[in-house]
């Protein structure tokens, strides 16, 4: 039978822990599948491109966009020689090239190479805290969402995460988001603490840590500025048309507000995601992703704006997709 002292540590710990984890969140979510389908032919596109890549290789729009395209039809093997050719024929390593295929690893649930690449593009500029930042948000993702991972497998992605902070933190001691997250992959580590004393000390840590974040930003939030890699555009079925000056944005005709999830309210997270939203023709969401992100907002921002509904855009007398980029507002009452 557990000590009166035991059990008030034990109360006081899954307190703590209910402050930062909703309990729908603790459901098993495994992680994303690699592709499989079986990659389509070649586009006139990536043949133009590949030849651009040879007579301008310093021009990395060109690389982006041929592993945009290969990724659209599957040959997942080419975007990796891609990203690979494209730091190759580089001047050093290029920052953009790295994100991009960060992101496309992370797709990929290559989680290994995504933090491979992430870090190396925040080595290329290592007094930039945003770089280290966006490191640790990935390994608190990692060790949050993958329930496949067993507790040593997990204690070193929070190890990770708290290893990042750490050097953002080293480069802007005042970087409230970067507090935020220490908070929390504290909080996590804690709960895989089998000594009592040490989880407390854990515990007390978090807590300062969350009230230094919390006396840093204004009482309505501020938006996180994660540094997140921009993915490639979208895939485009249906040769959708992305607003301009001359397509106008569809008026929206059925809006459905994000629930702002418990956990990051509780750890004082709020902003602004970016989203890129693919329209079909009948005025139905069909596709959208995340330009900037906030990872602890993110899934509730897309859950929201994939039930939105617009007007058909009409060009030349007959509907067609398109593309806009939206913004989703989480903040802090």
């Amino acid at each position: 039978m557990s000590s009166p002292d035991t059990a008030a540590v034990v109360r006081s710990t899954a307190f703590a822990l209910a402050l930062f984890v909703a309990p729908g969140l603790l459901a098993a979510q495994q992680p994303r599948d690699p592709r499989t389908e079986v990659a389509r032919p070649e586009t006139q596109r990536e043949v133009e491109l590949k030849a651009a890549t040879v007579s301008d290789p310093a021009n990395v729009a060109n690389w982006l966009e041929l592993a945009t395209l290969q990724e659209a039809r599957g040959a997942v093997d080419e975007v990796e020689r891609t990203f690979k050719a494209a730091q190759a024929a580089a001047v050093g390593p290029d920052r953009r090239v790295l994100t991009a295929a960060a992101s496309f690893y992370t797709r990929q649930a290559q989680f290994d190479k995504s933090i491979e690449a992430l870090q190396a593009a925040a080595d290329l500029n290592p007094i930039d805290p945003l770089g280290h930042h966006l490191v640790a948000t990935y390994y608190w993702e990692k060790a949050f969402k993958d329930h496949s991972l067993t507790p040593a497998e997990k204690l070193t992605y929070i190890d990770g995460g708290l290893a990042a902070t750490d050097r953002a933190l080293a480069q802007k001691a005042d970087f409230a988001d970067a507090m935020t997250y220490k908070n929390i992959l504290l909080r996590m580590k804690a709960q895989h603490e089998p000594d009592p004393a040490r989880r407390d000390a854990l515990i007390a840590e978090a807590d300062a840590w969350r009230t230094q974040a919390m006396q840093l930003r204004p009482s309505q939030g501020t938006p996180m500025q994660t540094g997140a890699p921009v993915p490639p555009p979208l895939p485009a079925p249906g040769a959708p048309v992305r607003v301009g000056s001359i397509i106008k944005t569809p008026a929206k005709v059925q809006h459905v507000s994000p629930v702002y999830p418990q956990e990051a309210q509780d750890a004082r997270v709020s902003g602004m995601v970016i989203i890129e939203v693919m329209i079909d023709a009948e005025g139905n969401v069909s596709d959208a992703r995340v330009l900037r992100s906030i990872p602890m907002l993110d899934q509730a921002a897309l859950d929201a704006v994939k039930q939105w509904r617009f007007q058909p855009t009409v060009l030349n007398g007959a509907p067609v997709p398109v593309i806009i980029t939206v913004t989703v507002n989480f903040t802090l009452q």
